[in-house]
């Protein structure tokens, strides 16, 4: 994609991290640029395909769990874009379920999106760029910016 190119439809996956936030000034200066659509892609981590840490859980049990955290994160979700992203032209809200890095790439393709805006890091990551970021970076078929967070992430 060259730059003079118009960007219709721009991710910004989300952990609910402040250093996700940080990521919204841009998101919103390159909405309003392109009159694009954003989509707010948060994904949760599937709880059944981990290990067991301490012996086997009634399945049963993740499912609540897993059910109680995709409400939560749909109401926040919710919230949240109605405080930051009433300003832009339009925004979509989306929640998956699986191993974020590849739900993202998954979306880029299945979405038609155009570029990725997103943080460096995650809600655990300890190190400059975070694992998820990097795999986006790698494997992307579009343009990723990156944002930059602080220590206090």
């Amino acid at each position: 994609m060259e730059m003079s190119e118009k960007i219709n439809n721009l991710l910004w996956p989300n952990d609910f991290s402040k250093c996700s936030e940080r990521a919204l000034p841009h998101v919103r200066a390159l909405a309003k640029q392109h009159d694009a659509v954003v989509h707010v892609l948060y994904v949760a981590e599937d709880l059944a395909h981990h290990e067991s840490w301490y012996g086997e859980f009634d399945p049963s049990h993740i499912d609540r769990i897993v059910s109680w955290q995709l409400k939560k994160a749909k109401e926040y979700q919710q919230a949240f874009c109605g405080r930051h992203l009433d300003k832009c032209a339009a925004y979509k809200t989306h929640i998956e379920v699986g191993n974020p890095a590849k739900k993202i790439l998954k979306f880029i393709n299945d979405e038609n999106i155009d570029m990725v805006v997103m943080c460096r890091r995650g809600k655990s990551e300890e190190f400059n760029i975070g694992g998820v970021a990097q795999k986006i970076v790698t494997n992307s078929p579009v343009p990723v910016l990156i944002t930059p967070g602080s220590k206090e992430n």
